[in-house]
């Protein structure tokens, strides 16, 4: 592992030197692959986390890949606890990596490049130029970065309402640790990183079909019969509780449905056959749930007044015991989830 330690400071101080060419060098030059010897050590743990501390907002996309070269073959040696230990080291050195100074405004910095390179029609009419004439207005750094995207699994994501994330993929845990974890556990760590390669919601809509919403919700409703115990039991819960609540009663700005004249209306077309689908769902709590839904909102209410919408809201809340979103917890942006700072 000594050994390993050492190729791998040879290999990271000769990528810094390289790092200092121009910008163009950067872009142009090919990744190169450290292929340490490993030795099965008590070390691997310790050793591989000093690897991994040393990459920083300096550090280059080739000395990136070296660390996850070397992570990938420590990996297959560590116990439980310590996959959980390096999961959480690699956090910290992606967000070190991913370090950006050009700002955090709406349509500013790295938020103008990524609104006129997904939509450059847009970004036009705006005022904007095209998004290879704002990378270059950007600080050096921050156009390195915008140039690996794709590596390493270095993600841009449109968030919604003029802002993008740079950020690492989800799937970057899925594909390094989920194979060395109880099968609860990976379960888990894929459907996550699945579901959150893009986002859920956008400016309070929700921005997924919603076929897929309540497909979300049933999931986790078998993955809790299916693993009582998992170590992220609380987590499902959660997510069971937070697309069951969707499904039947949507967001701010994705309503489920609206009421009038004594009838309910339900506002969008997808809505419908969705909840419709899911009614027939065998040996479902949720498909139960979505019966009911249907048939109470079916009938005809003459004697209540347009005004009495908020009431009809609490009450199929209270009909179907739906249970608000956890909002202190972020369970959308990574393979697991996070309190929310």
């Amino acid at each position: 592992m000594k050994k390993m330690l050492f190729l791998f400071l040879s290999c990271f101080t000769l990528a810094a030197c390289n790092q200092n060419t121009s910008s163009s060098q950067q872009n142009t030059q090919t990744q190169t692959k450290a292929k340490p010897i490993i030795e099965t050590t008590a070390d691997c743990l310790t050793d591989t986390q000093e690897i991994l501390s040393k990459i920083d907002q300096k550090s280059s996309i080739q000395q990136l890949s070296s660390a996850n070269f070397v992570l990938k073959k420590c990996i297959k040696t560590l116990n439980h606890a310590q996959l959980y230990t390096l999961l959480e080291t690699t956090d910290k050195m992606y967000a070190r990596f991913l370090t950006t100074t050009s700002g955090d405004d709406s349509l500013t910095g790295l938020n103008a490049y990524g609104y006129a390179k997904f939509y450059p029609e847009n970004a036009q009419d705006l005022g904007y130029n095209t998004a290879e004439s704002i990378k270059k207005t950007l600080p050096k750094r921050d156009q390195y970065l915008m140039d690996q995207i794709g590596k390493e699994y270095i993600q841009f994501l449109d968030i919604g309402e003029g802002y993008f994330d740079l950020k690492r993929h989800p799937l970057y845990v899925a594909d390094l640790f989920a194979s060395y974890l109880p099968e609860a556990e990976a379960v888990f760590i894929r459907r996550m990183a699945q579901d959150n390669s893009d986002i859920l919601y956008s400016d309070a809509a929700i921005s997924i079909p919603w076929q897929t919403l309540v497909e979300r919700a049933l999931f986790w409703e078998k993955y809790l019969e299916k693993y009582p115990n998992s170590r992220f039991n609380q987590d499902a819960k959660n997510l069971f509780h937070e697309y069951e609540y969707l499904s039947f009663m949507g967001s701010d700005n994705s309503d489920t449905f609206g009421f009038s004249n004594g009838h309910y209306m339900v506002e969008s077309e997808e809505v419908l056959p969705a909840l419709k689908w899911l009614a027939k769902q065998p040996h479902s709590k949720i498909a139960e749930k979505a019966r009911i839904f249907l048939d109470y909102t079916a009938k005809n209410y003459a004697t209540i007044g347009d005004q009495d919408y908020d009431k009809q809201h609490e009450s199929l809340i209270k009909l179907l015991k739906l249970t608000p979103s956890n909002y202190e917890i972020d369970c959308h942006t990574g393979a697991l989830c996070k309190k929310n700072p």
